[in-house]
């Protein structure tokens, strides 16, 4: 046999494929004898050996606006799907999306459309999420959050209501109500009962993972901005946000992650002295840290400029959520987050799911589900996944255990082979692959028992390497490298609903608030949004690598209006 790339194609070593002209026998049995055998459940944790100290793991996952369990899931119930739900070290929840139930049951007809239009169901969806953590948090839980579309703007609403209220302890079921009619009110007498009620019926709690599909932020046609629900709270570790490159729908502008720079803590400064004026001295302040008071000094020097500025609605709010950040956190230390967002090919629900049917072969949404899953390994969350469910979205498992491997972007493509199959549309169904992967397992586990017996019996067996091209070409195509499935994932169509759907185009010519770039600025004006897309304002935007492929094989153009001056990193 000639010493081919296509020849010496090996399972699992994508990207960076090399071959080799020949193999040490003995190597190939010492690997033969190092394979463990893969579990049927995985803790996402860099490496397995530290499982043991692991705590148990709360996974809330909100589903988006009117998407729930049916024939073209969201990557909210793809993921809920991977998720172990017979473990005692974790525990899971799953809540379909705005419009689909009322609190009282699945919702139905004019009710449903409602709720979906206006949001009017965005408190239930809220509460029913805190009251699950309420009864089953215990001290050192890992509470992870995750959610799609309007699901991810409710899991965040959560995790500033955690963050705000406090957690209620369990059975007081009673005081819901109340605590979120706290969190919601942003009036300084409002944050100054937050305060107070945290501070006499709850504990502080840290909110571990938070991993959203594009975010938006509008909840029906009458925009609700909750607290804490677009900035950075100090009880968070690790954020993650997967982004569409190419929806351009009004209704759905992506929330990012609000990073306060130098300027805005200037102008946080500068009218602090204006709205604490308005401030009850109370419980509220009595809290005040010395490191708060200690910027007193500062404060003062800077309110003779707060005559001059005129505090809207959005800045009282931004500066009152800073200052309770400085002064209304009585519990643990502020934990800067990890923060991570990266704008992948493809629309809303090309990012986040549900645009196809469950039974295709490549769509879209898988590549963010993946990078998602990763990022949970990643985070060291601790979240047990079932195996099978992994291999059948098309995770490598032995690129996630025993310890995990990052992915990198890949140098080469697809074998020969696989791209021959690929355009015949031949392909293994994805759900073979966790069966291949127990028959690969189970192969593996009969060659070293039989290792075992030659060697009892003095007899010497060579063993050659299974996993090139021509050996087993049906496994090969079975268990295709998750790179491999990016790349064929990536080349899919994109779901344009403004084109799929023309009655989107009506709140088309709803003005909405848009961002225009003027010089090195951006500005929001009032205006149509007639199809307008995403702006992107980052200075050092993060592109998923398929992102790039797409533009090499199928012509894909940004049609963003991007921040002068970015630079692009590509990721993996």
């Amino acid at each position: 046999m000639a010493n081919t790339p296509q020849a010496q194609w090996r399972h699992n070593l994508y990207p960076a494929q090399s071959y080799t002209t020949s193999r040490d026998d003995s190597t190939m049995v010492s690997e033969l004898e190092e394979t463990p055998q893969i579990p049927t459940a995985i803790r996402a944790i860099q490496d397995s050996h530290d499982s043991d100290s692991c705590s148990r793991t709360l996974v809330i996952c909100l589903d988006g606006t009117g998407d729930k369990f049916d024939n073209d899931n969201s990557n909210v119930v793809n993921f809920a799907a991977c998720l172990k739900k017979d473990s005692a070290s974790q525990i899971t929840y799953y809540q379909s999306g705005i419009g689909t139930y009322d609190g009282h049951g699945m919702s139905r007809g004019f009710s449903a459309a409602v709720d979906m239009a206006v949001g009017s169901g965005l408190g239930v969806h809220i509460k029913d999420a805190y009251r699950f953590i309420m009864q089953y948090y215990q001290e050192g839980d890992k509470i992870c959050l995750l959610g799609f579309s309007r699901g991810s703007y409710t899991v965040r609403c959560l995790a500033g209501m955690l963050h705000k209220v406090g957690l209620l302890p369990a059975g007081n079921d009673a005081q819901i109500p109340f605590a979120y009619q706290f969190y919601k009110d942003d009036t300084p007498e409002g944050w100054k009962m937050s305060a107070e009620f945290k501070q006499t019926f709850c504990t502080d709690v840290t909110v571990y993972f938070v991993g959203v599909w594009d975010c938006v932020a509008s909840v029906g046609f009458i925009p609700r901005i909750l607290p804490f629900s677009k900035s950075p709270t100090n009880t968070m570790s690790y954020f993650r946000h997967a982004m569409s490159l190419d929806e351009h729908r009004a209704k759905f502008k992506c929330c990012q992650w609000q990073r306060r720079d130098k300027e805005s803590d200037a102008r946080i400064l500068a009218v602090t002295a204006q709205v604490e004026k308005h401030l009850p001295s109370t419980t509220f302040n009595r809290i005040i840290s010395s490191r708060t008071k200690a910027h007193q000094g500062l404060i003062e020097k800077k309110a003779s400029a707060a005559s001059e500025l005129k505090l809207g609605k959005g800045k009282e709010e931004e500066l009152l959520e800073s200052q309770f950040e400085k002064e209304g956190h009585t519990g643990a230390k502020p934990i800067p987050t990890d923060v991570l967002e990266v704008w992948f090919a493809g629309v809303h629900c090309d990012v986040g799911g549900g645009a196809v049917p469950n039974e295709s072969r490549h769509m879209l949404s898988r590549i963010p589900l993946r990078w998602m899953i990763r990022q949970c390994f990643s985070c060291n969350t601790g979240i047990i996944f079932d195996t099978s469910s992994l291999a059948d979205v098309g995770i490598d498992i032995p690129s996630v255990w025993p310890t995990y491997i990052p992915n990198k972007v890949p140098v080469v493509g697809p074998s020969p082979n696989a791209m021959e199959h690929y355009e015949a549309q031949a392909l293994p169904p994805i759900r073979r692959r966790s069966t291949a992967l127990k028959a690969d397992q189970k192969e593996k586990q009969q060659k070293k028992d039989s290792q075992n017996e030659k060697q009892e019996k003095g007899e010497k067996e060579i063993f050659f390497h299974t996993d090139t091209f021509t050996d087993d070409e049906k496994r090969l195509l079975e268990l295709l490298p998750e790179q491999v499935e990016d790349h064929f994932d990536a080349l899919q169509p994109i779901n344009d609903m403004l084109v799929q759907a023309k009655g989107w185009w009506v709140l088309e010519f709803w003005p909405v608030d848009v961002k225009v770039q003027k010089a090195d600025r951006w500005q929001k004006k009032l205006a149509m949004n007639l199809g307008r897309f995403r702006p992107i304002q980052e200075t050092e935007p993060k592109m998923h690598w398929t992102v790039k492929l797409r533009m090499e094989k199928a012509g894909y153009k940004l049609k963003n209006d991007i921040a002068k001056n970015a630079v692009w990193n590509l990721t993996a």
